[in-house]
């Protein structure tokens, strides 16, 4: 009797396990897994689910949520697809896959993702949220603004909005509005990395700063011009800031009797009141004066000056400026006592979602009697990846003199110039440097001294790194080659470097 219970308990447990078996997989207790914070387990059980049911919406939005998590976007992505395939208008799917292209650095692809979640349900946060970030880590912090803004509106309380909106508030000038935000996030968050790095920044921001600088340029034909600067600067209330600079520039020419020879200085004293009346709007106004030496040791002092500003246009960047400045260059422009008065007017903007479009007029009026007329305009195709970015286009030049005069300086007419340009900039790796790299090539035509050069090879190359070091102290280099220049004619060529130190006093 007793074997035949035990025989009856074993067909039993082999019926209930397999029933268990045959029951297939347990959607409740993936969901279980996911809501108790087991990714491992949830993400193994959704798995399964799909397994047995590969069009389950809801298994491919979680089990791309997990992954997503782990840093595996692809994947992420491909759930997302196939959900969408199943689901067009699934807006939790269609959040998520914005996230998921946001943390990826695919911000102009999020961006229209969130936009269309956002205008169907007006109260998602984080669409509003993404929308915001897809602007500010791109460096459009004025963009940002307003999605900040309706991010807070929707959720007061968001910390990442706040956090953000601090932020944007500080790259667009807004120093005070980001101190306070900041001060207040600091007392709720105080052991927050990012609320700690806000207010670090903040306290860069708001502290006066001394920058020493030192340029460098040299040609073929023995001409150099050695350059150092001091200036030091300070934020003032209602979005005013100023700086004052000194500078002193030497001037060397060919060693005689190759050339006319001499040396010649430029020492100026100048102040700079900068403007900020909105995140999109600057304006700056420019005083000082040069004393200035030339190759015979006469001096004489002239005034210098400038107003400039950037300003929207619809959804491009406008500026302007007048300055006017002694031309330095050579010894010989300088003993001829030359000063320039430049009056300019560009435009940046997008033509198309991936096309960056670059303009620039600018009219010169020299002492001499020589006037000039200068047009600059590209059109690169970008891409942006991890954030880096890389563009190519074409660009093209035409520089005027309305004269052909001897006092030392290219003054050519007509000059053409056809390019193919490459830019990159971005962040190296995960270190703290950021670059910038610009390469064109191309041909260049013009009439000098009465003949016509058709044609000619233009290169330009140029390169640039900076970073922050400890102590408020930051790192600028920059270095550059080309073969065309205002400054001199046919078969030349030019190096130019320079480096920047700026500390921030009392920063961190």
């Amino acid at each position: 009797m007793r074997g035949r219970r035990v025989l009856a308990a074993g067909i039993l447990g082999l019926v209930l396990a397999t029933g268990a078996r045959a029951a297939g997989p347990d959607p409740a207790a993936a969901d279980a897994a996911f809501d108790a914070g087991d990714n491992a387990k949830a993400l193994a059980l959704y798995d399964e689910v799909l397994a047995a049911s590969p069009n389950d919406v809801h298994a491919l939005l979680r089990s791309g949520m997990l992954l997503s998590w782990d840093r595996k976007y692809d994947q992420a992505l491909e759930r997302y697809a196939k959900a969408l395939a199943i689901e067009p208008g699934n807006t939790k799917v269609k959040l998520e896959r914005g996230k998921v292209l946001l943390w990826s650095s695919r911000y102009d692809e999020a961006r229209p993702v969130l936009e269309s979640v956002l205008a169907a349900d007006p109260k998602e946060v984080w669409a509003a949220l993404g929308i915001a970030q897809s602007y500010a880590w791109t460096g459009h912090s004025a963009e940002s603004l307003p999605y900040y803004r309706k991010a807070l509106a929707i959720q007061p309380d968001l910390k990442e909005a706040r956090i953000g909106l601090a932020n944007a508030q500080l790259a667009t000038g807004d120093t005070a509005a980001a101190e306070k935000a900041a001060q207040a996030l600091a007392k709720e968050f105080p052991d927050d990395k990012d609320v700690q790095e806000l207010n670090r920044a903040v306290r860069r921001a708001s502290a006066p700063w001394i920058s020493i600088g030192y340029d460098h340029i040299s040609d073929s034909d023995d001409n150099r011009m050695d350059t150092w600067r001091l200036e030091g600067g300070l934020n003032l209330p209602s979005r005013f800031d100023l700086r004052f600079g000194l500078a002193r520039a030497e001037v060397h020419g060919p060693i005689p009797p190759a050339g006319l020879g001499g040396n010649g200085t430029s020492e100026a004293l100048y102040g700079v009141v900068g403007w900020r009346p909105r995140p999109d709007v600057r304006g700056e106004l420019r005083l000082g004066a040069d004393r200035l030496t030339d190759s015979s040791g006469d001096t004489r002092t002239t005034a210098i000056g400038g107003i400039s500003a950037t300003f929207p246009m619809a959804s491009w960047t406008g500026r302007a400026g007048v300055q006017r400045d002694p031309f330095l260059y050579s010894p010989e422009i300088l003993d001829n006592r030359i000063d320039v008065t430049t009056v300019s007017f560009g435009a940046t903007g997008n033509a198309a979602k991936r096309i960056r479009v670059d303009t620039n007029a600018a009219y010169g009026d020299l002492s001499d009697g020589n006037t000039r007329i200068g047009i600059d305009a590209g059109a690169w195709w970008v891409w942006k990846w991890l954030k880096r970015s890389l563009q190519l286009g074409p660009a093209v030049r035409f520089l005027d003199y309305s004269e052909d005069l001897s006092h030392g300086y290219f003054d050519p007419s007509a000059l053409r110039a056809l390019l193919a340009s490459l830019r990159s900039e971005g962040v190296i790796d995960a270190s703290a440097w950021s670059y910038e790299a610009t390469a064109e090539a191309g041909v260049q035509s013009y009439t000098f001294h009465g003949a016509d050069a058709s044609d000619r090879p233009l290169v330009n190359l140029y390169g640039a790194l900076s970073r922050g070091l400890p102590h408020g102290i930051g790192l600028a280099l920059y270095a550059g080659w080309g073969n065309s220049s205002t400054a001199a004619g046919p078969g030349f060529h030019s190096v130019n470097a320079g480096a920047r130190l700026r500390f921030a006093i009392g920063g961190e």
